[in-house]
């Protein structure tokens, strides 16, 4: 095997290794964004957890910027 066959055969797995990794993110984020609207059901609002994806810390928050981010049924 030459150095060009390695690098094909390496990059070939590297991609396929990614394309997993992507896979099960996706997976994932579904997965997580089904249990936020379960707990925020159970809770009463309408939590998503991508509504709270750029907040750096929800403890900064003051009480009406949190009632801002969630709706309350």
């Amino acid at each position: 095997m030459n150095n060009d066959e390695v690098i094909e055969k390496f990059t070939k797995n590297l991609i396929k290794i990614v394309d997993t990794l992507e896979q099960r993110i996706s997976k994932l984020e579904k997965v997580l964004d089904s249990h936020a609207k379960c707990i925020g059901e159970l809770r009463g609002t309408e939590l998503r957890i991508h509504n709270l994806k750029n907040l750096k810390d929800l403890s900064e928050l003051t009480p009406d910027e949190f009632a801002k981010q969630v709706k309350f049924k």
